[in-house]
C-alpha cells in the first residue's frame, strides 16, 4: 500500500498547498489540517450563491485565495479559529500587548492540538508540517508513535534573525520601526516564536528547507547535512510570463514585497538615490506602511504602486525591466520565482532565498551593502544588451523550478524516510526499496 501522508499548515501559503497538491498527485494524501480553506462546492456556497448571488460573486474573489481545485476538499480539516485569532491579535497589537501575546499561544496551542489529535486517530504513516505550529505536542506525539515527521521551514534559521536585529538596531535604527511594517516587533512576543521554531527543528526527522543559504546556516550551529533537504519553491509559469520589450532607452527597476527594513527597503533606497537618473523608475510594489515617516526623504524619488491584486500581479510584473529584491531574511520569496518567470534580470541578497545565479540570470550581492545593490542596478540599467540575455536565462531558470519538480522532490524524501522507492511521475507506486 501507499503510504498515507498528513499535510498540515495554518495558512495559505503557496508551499504549503502545493504540498497538499503533490501528495494528492502521488495518491499519498490522507489529510490536510489548515485554517479557513474554501469549498466552492460546499453548501455554504450553493446557499451564498442562492441568497445573494451578485455579492457573493465579489466575496468568493477573495475566498478563493483559500482554495485550490487539485485540493480535494474531503480531505482538508479547516480550523477556523485560528483566521479569526490572527485578526484579533491584529486588532490588539497597539492596544494590549500582553493581551496579544496571550491569544498568539493559545491560537498556536489550539492548531497543534488540534493536529495531534488527528494524528491520533488517523494515525498516518507521515507527517508533513510547516512552521511553528507542532512544537508541543504534534512532533512530540509523532515521535512516541514512530511516525516520520518532515519539519517545512518557511523561514530563515532564527539564530540568523537573532544576530540581524542586533545588527539592524545599530545600522539603521531609523527604519526599524517598520522593520516589519505595520507589524510590532513584540520582542518577548519573538523570543517565544523563536524558541519553538528551534524546538521544532529539533524534533523533526528531517527539515526541509527552501534555499542553500538556510541549510548553510542550520549546518554551521551544527545540525547534520542528512537531516537536512533542500527543495527550493517555484512560480506558476503559465501565469507569470515576459512581456517584449520595445523601449530600451528607459529602465524600471520593480521592488515587490512587504515594505519594511526585513526586506532591506533602506538600503535599496540608499542605492536607488545614488543611481536614479531621466528615463529610470523605481516601482514599490506593496502597501506602504501606515507611519511611513522612515520612507518619507525618498518617497518623491520612486513610484508607490500600493497592494495589486492577484490577477494584476503578473502584468505588473512584466512590463518592467529588473527585478530588486535586497531582503534580510527570508525563507525563500516566491516572489523571486515569479520574476524570473516574467524574464526579469534579478539583484538578490543570498537571505533572499532565490534561485538567481550570480552573473547568469542577474546579480547576488551581500545584504546591506549598498555600494554593491547600486553598482549591479546601474549596470544592468545601463546596458540593454545584457539585461535581455539575463532575461532569457531568467524564463529558462523559471521553468527549471517548476511546481512539479516541487511535488516529486516532496515525495522522494517521504519515500528515503519510510525506507521505499518511488518513480519520478505522480500516481507511481512506491516500493520496498531492496536491502
Amino acid at each position: 500500500m501507499k503510504p498515507r501522508v498528513l499535510v498540515a499548515c495554518p495558512d495559505a501559503r503557496p508551499p504549503a498547498y502545493q504540498a497538499v497538491v503533490g501528495m494528492s498527485r502521488f495518491g499519498l494524501l490522507d489529510a490536510f489540517v489548515t485554517s479557513c480553506y474554501y469549498d466552492p462546492g460546499g453548501a455554504f456556497a450553493g446557499l451564498a450563491r442562492r441568497i445573494a448571488p451578485r455579492r457573493f460573486d465579489r466575496f468568493e474573489r477573495v475566498l478563493f485565495r483559500r482554495h485550490d481545485p487539485e485540493i480535494p476538499a474531503g480531505r482538508v480539516q479547516s480550523i477556523p479559529s485560528f483566521d479569526l485569532a490572527l485578526r484579533l491579535e491584529g486588532f490588539l497589537a497597539r492596544r494590549s500587548p500582553r493581551l496579544k501575546r496571550a491569544v498568539a499561544r493559545w491560537r498556536a496551542s489550539r492548531f497543534d492540538a488540534a493536529v495531534a489529535r488527528v494524528i491520533r486517530r488517523d494515525r498516518p504513516d507521515a507527517l508533513v508540517i510547516f512552521s511553528d505550529v507542532g512544537s508541543r505536542m504534534t512532533l512530540p506525539l509523532c515521535k512516541k508513535l514512530g511516525i516520520p515527521a518532515i519539519l517545512a521551514m518557511v523561514h530563515g534559521d532564527v539564530r540568523e534573525e537573532a544576530e540581524l536585529l542586533e545588527t539592524e538596531a545599530a545600522a539603521a535604527a531609523d527604519f526599524m520601526p517598520i522593520y516589519l511594517g505595520d507589524g510590532t516587533l513584540d520582542r518577548e512576543e519573538l523570543a517565544w516564536l523563536h524558541l519553538r521554531r528551534l524546538q521544532d527543528i529539533a524534533l523533526a526527522d528531517r527539515v526541509l528547507v527552501p534555499s542553500e543559504h538556510i541549510a548553510r546556516t542550520l549546518a554551521r550551529h551544527g545540525m547534520p547535512l542528512d537531516r537536512i533537504s533542500v527543495i527550493p519553491y517555484a512560480a506558476d509559469c503559465r501565469r507569470f510570463r515576459p512581456l517584449p520589450k520595445t523601449d530600451q532607452s528607459t529602465c524600471t527597476f520593480l521592488f515587490a514585497g512587504g515594505i519594511t527594513q526585513r526586506k532591506g527597503i533602506k538600503y535599496l533606497l540608499e542605492a536607488w538615490r545614488r543611481i536614479r537618473r531621466p528615463g529610470w523608475t523605481l516601482q514599490l510594489l506593496g502597501p506602504l506602511p501606515r507611519d511611513a515617516a522612515p520612507l518619507a526623504p525618498y518617497l518623491d524619488l520612486v513610484e508607490p504602486l500600493g497592494r495589486v491584486s492577484h490577477g494584476e500581479m503578473p502584468h505588473r510584473m512584466a512590463a518592467t525591466d529588473v527585478f530588486v529584491f535586497p531582503s534580510l531574511f527570508e525563507g525563500s520569496a516566491v516572489v523571486t520565482y515569479e520574476a524570473l518567470a516574467c524574464g526579469l534580470p534579478s539583484v538578490v541578497t543570498p537571505s533572499a532565498g532565490s534561485v538567481v545565479r550570480d552573473g547568469v540570470e542577474g546579480f547576488v550581492v551581500p545584504p546591506r551593502n549598498v555600494e554593491a545593490l547600486a553598482e549591479r542596478m546601474e549596470r544592468l540599467g545601463c546596458d540593454p544588451a545584457l539585461r535581455a540575455r539575463m532575461a532569457r536565462a531568467a524564463r529558462v531558470r523559471a521553468l527549471e523550478y517548476d511546481w512539479p519538480r516541487y511535488h516529486a522532490a516532496l515525495a522522494g524524501v517521504i519515500a528515503e524516510l519510510m525506507g521505499l522507492e518511488i518513480d519520478k511521475e505522480a500516481d507511481a507506486l512506491p516500493r520496498a526499496r531492496a536491502s
